[in-house]
């Protein structure tokens, strides 16, 4: 029944495709669902990630394992590439239906404009498609199996976001690039993978100042930057107690409110951030021996270790002159001729933005299997 649902979708998606393609035939196209743009000895790659249409098999057999085919193109710049591609499958290239474009890490280094102004001018490009960074070179990403997905992409897509949610990587649009991008005082960031044996994981946050980048945030940072930016729904965070040792602790609900001002000349970003608890591990005694006193005690080393990690990420992006975290965006909101007054010379009132945090977390629960040895 599951292979005859799936057989069921891709059929549908085609009837889709014959409609939207104007006069072109479904067997004249190649139907894009991934791309990776890397930039090596003043050359761009492409590497697009396409369905296998002509796969071997029938029914539920053709819709088992992977049925994507990869190919890779080279040229002076990213449309030639892409022309590259084109000949070398002998159809027209359809990126109506693609998830994600992964930089390589020298195109984001080196070649970070001319990616922007691809995505702004180009008419493939689609405004929910998924933007990340490989560590090192995009095809790997592209090239990665995914553990056998049927659509490699599409599980990269649902990492990434499944990962924001819990706080350890970001999801990007094209569309919030562009916005981040064409903004006076705001810096884009993207997530930052690499390709592991079987599959993609996560490597933090690459935040920019202009088009240069600055750093890649690491799994802490990452944590902060979400939660500052009100991205995370739940998470999870270690602490240790003198007492009961290391404490696992699930977020189970997170709200972060911020605006910025202007203080003694200089902006500050207030963050008031409430998080909802529940007590997952316990190192040392039984979750029966855990007091009222107990709980107050997690709940202030769980509030710290935000704190720190908040104040880690923000001052990594300030130092760096990144408004990734939109702070001039926030001045604009709630001091508005503040804002006039600075962003003009936004760098250099960045690089001394301060930040005002607090933190407030109770327990709503406790896991029922929290015991230590």
């Amino acid at each position: 029944m599951k292979n005859f649902k799936i057989l069921l979708s891709v059929m549908l998606i085609l009837l889709l495709f014959t409609g939207c393609t104007e006069r072109n035939d479904l067997s004249d196209l190649s139907i894009v669902e991934g791309m990776g743009i890397d930039y090596n000895d003043d050359e761009v790659t492409v590497t697009v990630q396409t369905l296998n249409l002509a796969k071997e098999g029938s029914g539920a057999e053709a819709l088992s394992g992977n049925v994507t085919m990869n190919t890779s193109g080279k040229g002076s710049n990213i449309s030639d590439a892409i022309e590259n591609v084109t000949e070398s499958l002998s159809k027209k290239l359809f990126f109506g239906q693609n998830r994600i474009i992964v930089f390589g890490m020298g195109m984001a280094e080196n070649y970070l404009e001319k990616n922007v102004d691809y995505l702004l001018r180009s008419s493939d490009s689609r405004s929910d498609v998924k933007i990340c960074i490989s560590e090192k070179d995009a095809a790997e990403i592209i090239d990665s199996h995914e553990n056998d997905a049927l659509v490699p992409a599409e599980s990269i897509t649902s990492l990434l976001n499944i990962g924001e949610k819990n706080g350890f990587a970001a999801d990007v649009t094209t569309n919030e690039l562009l916005n981040l991008y064409l903004d006076k005082t705001s810096d884009i960031f993207l997530p930052v993978v690499r390709a592991d044996e079987k599959c993609v994981s996560v490597a933090g946050i690459a935040i920019f100042n202009d088009e240069k980048l600055v750093t890649v945030l690491d799994e802490n940072s990452t944590f902060g930057f979400l939660i500052l930016s009100n991205k995370i729904k739940t998470g999870f965070l270690n602490v240790l107690s003198d007492e009961l040792g290391e404490i696992g602790v699930d977020i189970i609900k997170s709200k972060t409110k911020t605006y910025a001002s202007v203080e003694n000349g200089k902006v500050v970003l207030h963050a008031e951030i409430k998080s909802n608890l529940m007590l997952d591990a316990v190192e040392k005694g039984l979750i029966n021996t855990i007091t009222s006193n107990h709980l107050k005690e997690v709940e202030k080393l769980v509030e710290n270790k935000i704190s720190d990690i908040c104040s880690n990420a923000f001052y990594q992006c300030v130092n760096g002159k990144s408004d990734s975290l939109r702070i001039g965006e926030n001045l604009a909101m709630y001091s508005p001729k503040d804002y006039d007054a600075l962003s003009d010379d936004w760098g250099s009132v960045l690089s001394e933005a301060q930040l005002d945090i607090k933190v407030n977390c109770k327990f709503k629960k406790i896991n029922e299997n929290s015991k230590g040895d």
